[in-house]
């Protein structure tokens, strides 16, 4: 990471660079994210993930909100099992899946999903991950196509096997066959199922497809200035994406700020000069270099 931290964060493949000016909350997850994957705290990087929309929010206090859930779930589950974790977390405490307002950015934000017992695969899974860590379980998310879901594996005997849970179905315990038949119904058999797809996801996985969906919401409802946020941090977990140098042009285009936008859209040519569409972003650039010779 570049000493000049403090005042920018650099994004650098081959000739492409992006600046970026670095407020706090950015700071804060290039620290949380800069670890090697297995030594990143999931939930407090997920916490500081959403910083730049909740920027008062009390990490250390959610922190303990996960603590107080695992220290309950023992209490009321001393077996100390997948399943009965499951239970106690989707069942009596009723943590469930949005289905009615799937979209609501609210759903993958952690600190929401706490206060609003709501939440959509991914974070569901993050809440139940985190839990499972503090009881000693150990959990893995794990990224189907078009769905997530988790592994805990358990010893039975000399034998260690893994159980397949789906948090935003309650909890409900899958099968492989199960799981081969949610990819089938998801993709409407498009797509073969592969085993690898039952693999555990590290941090930096479920970070990207986390704010993968966040930026897909946004999007979607034209919040440009919410976009460029999270297109913020899906570069600095994935600084060797040029795809998202071009979002981050074509969404600093759209909230009129022409000259970021033409330095980060020459920036992504300059490492996909042949894209398919290089084209339709040089006509870009020229549109903006016109828009901009317009109002000197």
């Amino acid at each position: 990471m570049s000493t000049r931290m403090k005042d920018w964060y650099h994004y650098a493949q081959g000739e492409c660079s992006v600046r970026m000016l670095v407020d706090t909350a950015l700071e804060e997850f290039v620290r949380e994210v800069s670890r090697p994957d297995p030594e990143i705290n999931l939930s407090r990087a997920v916490f500081v993930m959403g910083m730049f929309e909740y920027p008062d929010l009390d990490v250390a206090g959610y922190e303990s909100k996960l603590d107080d859930l695992a220290e309950s779930a023992a209490r009321a589950a001393p077996e100390d099992t997948a399943l009965a974790l499951a239970q106690y977390l989707f069942n009596q405490l009723g943590f469930q899946g949005n289905a009615e307002h799937y979209m609501d950015p609210r759903n993958s934000y952690l600190n929401e999903v706490l206060e609003r017992r709501l939440g959509i695969p991914i974070s569901l899974s993050v809440l139940y991950i985190e839990v499972a860590r503090r009881l000693g379980l150990r959990a893995y998310g794990v990224g189907l196509p078009g769905h997530f879901i988790v592994r805990v594996t358990e010893s039975h005997g000399d034998l260690s096997e893994p159980v397949f849970l789906d948090p935003f179905h309650g909890g409900e315990p899958m099968t492989e066959e199960d799981c081969r038949a949610r990819v089938e119904a998801i993709t409407q058999g498009s797509l073969p199922f592969d085993p690898v797809f039952l693999n555990p996801v590290g941090a930096r996985f479920i970070l990207t497809r986390m704010l993968n969906n966040l930026k897909n919401v946004y999007a979607s409802a034209q919040d440009f200035n919410h976009a460029r946020h999270v297109v913020e941090r899906l570069l600095v977990v994935n600084p060797d994406n040029p795809e998202e140098i071009r979002n981050l042009g074509l969404i600093y285009s759209a909230l009129g700020q022409s000259r970021k936008a033409i330095m980060l859209l020459n920036d992504y040519l300059a490492v996909r000069p042949n894209s398919p569409d290089a084209q339709t972003i040089r006509q870009h650039i020229a549109d903006l270099s016109d828009r901009l010779a317009r109002w000197n």
